[in-house]
């Protein structure tokens, strides 16, 4: 084992001095940022630990993988350095429009490596995640986001990555480390690093993982990387996100150490696909109440997601749900929460009021409940010819400008963007809207119709007042969306 090189070159004679805190690691090395705060660097070889003390959980060994990388045992072995030309030649040849991706830009001379480009004001998923064994949970769930941001995050990334399944490409290392975030609560872009290991979905696929993170198929060497892989691996990602703990570290793993026939540890047990995972229907020996309590945090759609995956699909991988599965039921669960005015936690509006503090205020937003419409059945102006039951809801914050992207408004496919379509602003005495990137929306309000193009300010929607809106051409089926004003006293 080797520390670190302090600087490294690249093909085209750049020299990039390395920074010596890692952001994070995978399957198959560590990453680096460098001097320049656009250029990290990722070093290929094999990773090595620092013994774990005797007392350590496996959740702090596990975050000790995550976040720590004392050294890496470096070879400029030439047969891996042109296997790694070869393959980043190839994945630049792959289609990837419009995928924010941080490709490649250029080999490393003398490691097995190459630079990338870094993403400023961008940090790891693994920042959403408390180190084992901080006290004040709740308080850091909070300051990092809550659960509106962790939703729409991970919305962004199961969009991510159907889009990637859909040419179809595995990314094959999905972890909280690979996946990057806008470091600021205004921003939720997401965007995938390391896309050395990124290739056509194929038989003879490697079996990459980073450790807790893989699929029970991949870590036992059964198969290699798929599009089912990646989605155990999220769903793992997902889970910890959302609960802040580990969907297989449960209490019979933390307080094991050893199997208890003496073969295997428990941990390497429950990676295998061998123990249930925490919150198992038919099997409860693995349970655990660290984390945040399940309720407030997982949805119905979610919660059914995480058991199809771990529990039949931890064995049969075709049982597993897709990533398209994934991005609408997370899309639908962000869309549903709104924010406590007492303590500023965002909450499932279905809870009616915020269970993450004593108070308990009724939450003020505009329901923006989506229909079906026909034009055979009524006339737009109208706005009655709607399906009984609302294909979607969403709720706009009255306190910050709000963004309704496309899903919303139509339904969106795999390969598809999830790209802004409206933006609803609160004023003082009313809202206003904008129709963003030329899509078609038509304004009904008092049983007057009119084409939006710039921004409208329209009457508080308010129970008798609402506002409705029509998207797509008036001649054919759309959806169409009812705004109306919930607020306290209301």
């Amino acid at each position: 084992m080797s520390d670190f090189p302090s600087t490294v070159v690249d093909d085209d004679g750049n020299v990039h001095h390395l920074l010596k805190q890692p952001l994070g690691r995978g399957g198959q090395g560590v990453v680096l940022r460098t001097r320049s705060p656009h250029i990290a660097v990722k070093l290929i070889g094999a990773v090595e630990d620092a013994p774990a003390a005797p007392e350590a959980r496996s959740a702090q060994k596990l975050w000790g993988q995550l976040t720590k990388a004392p050294g890496i045992a470096l070879s400029p072995d030439a047969q891996k350095h042109s296997a790694l030309r070869r393959r980043l030649e190839d994945v630049r040849a792959l289609p990837l429009p419009r995928l924010h991706l941080a490709q490649p830009l250029s080999m490393l001379r003398d490691h097995v490596g190459y630079t990338m480009r870094l993403l400023t004001g961008m940090v790891p998923m693994r920042t959403l995640i408390a180190e084992p064994g901080t006290s004040k949970l709740g308080e850091f769930y909070q300051s990092s986001g809550g659960l509106g941001r962790r939703l729409e995050l991970l919305a962004n990334t199961a969009g991510l990555l159907a889009r990637l399944h859909a040419v179809p490409l595995v990314y094959a290392d999905v972890s909280p480390n690979n996946v990057f975030i806008s470091e600021t609560y205004e921003a939720s872009e997401v965007w995938l690093i390391d896309l050395d290991n990124l290739d056509y979905l194929s038989a003879n696929a490697p079996g990459i993982f980073t450790p807790g993170f893989g699929a029970p198929e991949v870590v036992t060497g059964r198969s290699g990387v798929s599009t089912l892989s990646d989605s155990y691996s999220f769903a793992v990602l997902a889970f910890w996100v959302l609960t802040q703990q580990h969907p297989f570290l449960g209490d019979y793993v933390e307080e094991g150490g050893w199997d208890d026939d003496g073969d295997e540890d428990r941990e390497q047990l429950a990676f295998r696909g061998e123990l249930p995972w925490i919150e198992d229907t038919a099997d409860d020996c693995n349970r655990t109440s660290k984390g945040i309590a399940r309720h407030l945090v997982l949805s119905k759609p979610i919660r059914e997601l995480l058991q199809r995956t771990f529990e039949a699909g931890r064995k049969d991988r075709v049982a597993r749900p897709s990533m398209a599965e994934w991005a609408e039921a997370l899309r639908r669960a962000a869309d549903r929460v709104v924010s406590c005015r007492s303590c500023g936690s965002s909450f499932d509006v279905t809870a009616g009021s915020c269970q993450f503090c004593t108070a308990s205020p009724r939450a003020s937003f505009i329901h923006m409940q989506v229909n079906r419409w026909d034009p055979e059945l009524d006339d737009a102006a109208g706005a009655s010819a709607v399906s009984t039951r609302a294909v979607w809801h969403k709720m706009l914050d009255v306190t910050k400008d709000s963004v309704v992207l496309r899903h919303v408004i139509e339904p969106v496919l795999a390969d598809a963007e999830d790209a802004p379509v409206l933006r609803v602003r609160v004023l003082k005495s009313g809202i206003a809207i904008e129709a963003l990137a030329n899509h078609e929306v038509h304004v009904v309000l008092g049983g007057r119709m009119q084409r939006l193009g710039a921004e409208l300010k329209l009457p508080l929607p308010k129970a008798g007042n609402e506002a409705f809106l029509h998207f797509g051409p008036l001649d054919r089926p759309h959806r169409m969306a009812v705004l109306r004003l919930y607020s306290e006293g209301t």
